[in-house]
């Protein structure tokens, strides 16, 4: 499924279609209880690299618990396996459409997989990196086991850490614009863990590590209006809250004036855009949305 097209021809289709041909994929690999494993290993092959590579054997055994229920998120809500499969998926895109190299590539996925592994429903930004660091503290068990070595787990964990909406995404994309456009060196921020600090110093490592922030985004925003206002939906249940129409504008509206890595799907988020903003201005129920 993952060496044909979108995946596999770049230029020959549009963002909307290749939005549509992803949604189509998600529900596809979504709808089996094996979905992350199954997608894991479709995702292995297609990039290129041994099996036996530490890196790819410590994403299949995340992806086989968390098939069996562990670490799998909110099951009624937004951040669960049907999410990781999403950003996993999408960051594979991502990486086919920057041609990443084989090693680059699969550490973004195997990022992508673990970035909420244990995600326990909580809203990120009550503390910065809180969830990152559990997904973390999770995931290093499986990489030592693995085989994965020091560097690379320092290197996973800096682009998990990038995820962090509050601290990780903007330090990532300022060490990105600064290595991609020069300027004045990035500063140390604050309440930046260690292994950010990376991204200061590897130009390669910074554009990866917004490459998969934006792959998180592009599964929150949606890449098709169904798609966006099914995602709507299952956050709003998710954090018990209702969240209308305008709620998704705003997020849409700052993520289009940030997005990089990912500008080929721009269309895509203006055409959601469009429908929400011609959509019913009432606040959508809880867990629905009036798109």
């Amino acid at each position: 499924m993952l060496d044909r097209p979108p995946f596999a021809v770049l230029s020959a289709l549009p963002p909307r279609q290749v939005g549509a041909e992803l949604v189509a994929c998600f529900a596809k690999l979504g709808a089996r209880s094996d979905r992350l494993s199954h997608a894991h290993s479709l995702a292995s092959r297609s990039i290129g690299l041994p099996e036996a590579d530490p890196l790819l054997r410590g994403g299949r055994a995340i992806a086989r618990d968390i098939d069996r229920g562990v670490g799998a998120g909110v099951t009624d809500g937004y951040h669960n396996s049907q999410h990781f499969l999403e950003v996993m998926l999408s960051a594979l895109y991502l990486a086919r459409l920057a041609r990443l190299d084989a090693r680059r590539a699969a550490r973004v996925v195997s990022a992508a997989l673990m970035h909420d592994f244990h995600h326990d429903g909580s809203h990120g930004t009550v503390s910065p990196f809180r969830l990152e660091r559990l997904a973390m503290r999770h995931a290093r068990p499986y990489l030592r086991t693995a085989g994965v070595g020091q560097d690379e787990s320092r290197r996973l964990e800096a682009l998990v850490l990038a995820t962090d909406p509050s601290v990780g995404v903007p330090f990532a994309r300022a060490c990105w614009a600064w290595h991609a456009a020069g300027g004045p060196p990035v500063p140390p921020h604050a309440e930046l863990p260690p292994p950010l600090a990376r991204l200061r110093l590897e130009p390669e490592l910074a554009h990866d590590a917004v490459l998969l922030a934006e792959a998180d985004v592009l599964p929150s925003i949606g890449l098709t209006v169904k798609h966006a206002d099914q995602l709507h939906s299952r956050l709003a249940a998710e954090w018990h809250m209702t969240l209308g129409c305008d709620d998704k504008l705003k997020f849409i509206d700052r993520m289009l004036g940030e997005i990089t890595v990912a500008s080929f799907f721009i269309p895509n988020m203006q055409v959601t855009r469009q429908a929400f903003a011609n959509a019913d201005s009432v606040p959508a129920a809880k867990g629905s949305t009036r798109v």
